[in-house]
């Protein structure tokens, strides 16, 4: 089977948010170059703090995606994988938690597995749940919009 790989779904108000931030932190620095008529040296120390927040949270905001093979799930968000094996995956709810998570949209999913949980927003859910049941056969529908291993 090949690997399937799922773009996150991103929230409107979220996506604002996030891209209006990492524009005021590009911006505080030429807004002082050009405003208060700084010096080119503070102008670049400035730049050292405030440019790679922005890059940060743009590569965070950009990479975010889940991607299915065979036997596992890479959730990949910004600098970080994480692996998740799929004979070890429990259960998958939807959910609206608000707790931190690889995922840009309130319109979420937990994945319970051996060991923790990770919660993801895949913009196709349906395609993504067809794809985990393609791969773990095991995992049926619960009745709640989710999956359970039997």
């Amino acid at each position: 089977m090949i690997n399937t790989v799922f773009a996150s779904k991103i929230d409107l108000w979220l996506a604002f948010l996030i891209l209006g931030f990492s524009l005021l932190l590009i911006l505080v620095p030429v807004g002082e170059w050009i405003y208060n008529n700084s010096s080119i040296k503070r102008t670049i120390f400035i730049s050292l703090f405030t440019m790679p927040g922005a890059i940060l949270l743009l590569l965070i905001f950009f990479s975010v995606k889940y991607s299915l093979s065979d036997d596992e799930l890479l959730v990949n968000y910004g600098f970080s994988t994480r692996s998740i094996s799929l004979k070890d995956i429990t259960q998958i709810t939807p959910t609206n938690s608000t707790l931190s998570a690889p995922a840009l949209s309130l319109d979420r999913i937990e994945i319970i597995y051996k060991g923790g949980s990770i919660v993801i927003s895949p913009k196709d859910k349906d395609g993504f749940y067809h794809a985990i049941q393609e791969r773990v056969p095991t995992l049926k529908n619960d009745g709640n919009d989710g999956l359970i291993k039997n």
